[in-house]
């Protein structure tokens, strides 16, 4: 599809967002090492993914991937504590603890009828351990990363330029913003059943999946907002890379669905429970269509097919089909060593020549250098 209007993209402000998804997060991720690796073969082994976009996004895993790639090395200045290659860890190392209830936890949340499904508290040792104790504004790039306040009942944002505004009439304010990433980790991870909220400043914060399970949309609307450098923005200026973590659709009649009551719609169908599911899909295929609409679509063109969404030349959509149902939390070991790692497979071989595009364009522009501290 020809770019919008004719006008070539100038791919000057570069976007990456990542899916919610759960331990699904490891598709991406190794996706997202398969591209560092990439990268490091044209402009030297250092390379690094937030060396080549201004602006990361993610919700839930997504999230925690974004903060994972923006976390500063205390040791080295400018650079990540981990690159895109470590990240995998976080999911195979730690994610069968994060995933595991003792019996004790599920009798006394009656197998997670009365209470959060898991603990936060090995979610959070994880985290801690592999991120550090950064706050926000130390980010190395622009971040977005989604949660859902409870309390005041509307989306909650953790944002570096949020954590970084120099307002001293509204200190307390601004302070609250520059959290520690660790807590927009454990925020943005909060998925409503499966763990307990978040508690910040006083808000009960949970998995902001609840309205942005892909996060692209939020990223383009930030992009095209903001004043700071690069300058004023337009679609035209936008490269934005989205990736997820994995579907697989099941369907179901009308018969069976015009029949669910309350548990019809919250007990797992082979996977997650429809709502869940429906809620998850549902807006992340409405985003994946609007942003093509915006940053793809020629005005006054036919509408596109199914395979032309995400194809660029603006907005690429890296996204595979599973085999079969992976529900958010299945940590064993089918799962991490075969099925995912497989998926990501496919996914990198169905978007080739996509994936190659990417890789020219962000070497063509070469690395970004290090943003100033404030």
């Amino acid at each position: 599809m020809p770019p919008t209007g004719d006008v070539r993209p100038t791919d000057r402000f570069r976007i990456l967002t990542v899916d919610g998804g759960g331990i699904r997060g490891l598709i991406p991720a190794l996706v997202l090492a398969e591209l560092e690796r990439r990268l490091a073969e044209r402009v030297g082994e250092q390379a690094r993914i937030s060396d080549f976009f201004h602006l990361l996004a993610g919700t839930s895993t997504g999230g925690l991937i974004a903060l994972s790639l923006t976390a500063p090395d205390p040791d080295l200045a400018g650079r990540p504590l981990i690159g895109a290659r470590e990240l995998a860890a976080l999911y195979v190392e730690d994610g069968p603890d994060i995933f595991r209830r003792g019996l004790g936890h599920r009798l006394s949340t009656l197998d997670g009828l009365i209470g959060p499904k898991y603990s936060l508290a090995p979610l959070e040792e994880a985290v801690k351990r592999r991120l550090g104790d950064a706050r926000l504004a130390q980010a190395l790039r622009e971040v977005i990363v989604t949660a859902y306040d409870m309390t005041d009942r509307q989306p909650y944002f953790f944002k570096r330029w949020r954590a970084r505004e120099p307002d001293q009439a509204e200190h307390h304010a601004v302070e609250t913003r520059n959290n520690l990433i660790v807590d927009a980790a454990l925020a943005t991870s909060a998925a409503p059943t499966y763990f307990p909220s978040h508690e910040l400043g006083g808000k009960a914060l949970v998995d902001g999946g609840v309205y942005a399970g892909n996060p692209v949309i939020a990223a383009i609307a930030e992009a095209l907002k903001r004043t700071e450098s690069p300058g004023r923005l337009s679609t035209e200026d936008l490269l934005v890379v989205s990736i997820g973590t994995g579907v697989n659709e099941e369907g179901f009649a009308h018969g069976e669905v015009s029949g669910w009551g309350k548990l019809g719609w919250i007990l797992p169908h082979g996977g997650e429970p429809p709502i869940l599911s429906a809620v998850l899909d549902g807006a992340s295929d409405g985003a994946d269509h609007w942003a093509h609409m915006l940053l793809n679509h020629d005005p006054g063109t036919e509408a596109p097919t199914a395979g032309e969404i995400g194809r660029g030349p603006r907005y690429f959509r890296l996204q595979v089909r599973l085999d079969g149902p992976i529900a958010l939390d299945d940590a064993g070991e089918d799962a991490l060593e075969r099925k995912l790692p497989a998926a990501a497979e496919a996914l990198i071989a169905s978007h080739e020549t996509e994936i190659e595009e990417i890789v020219d364009r962000l070497v063509r522009i070469g690395p970004l250098p290090p943003d100033p501290d404030d």
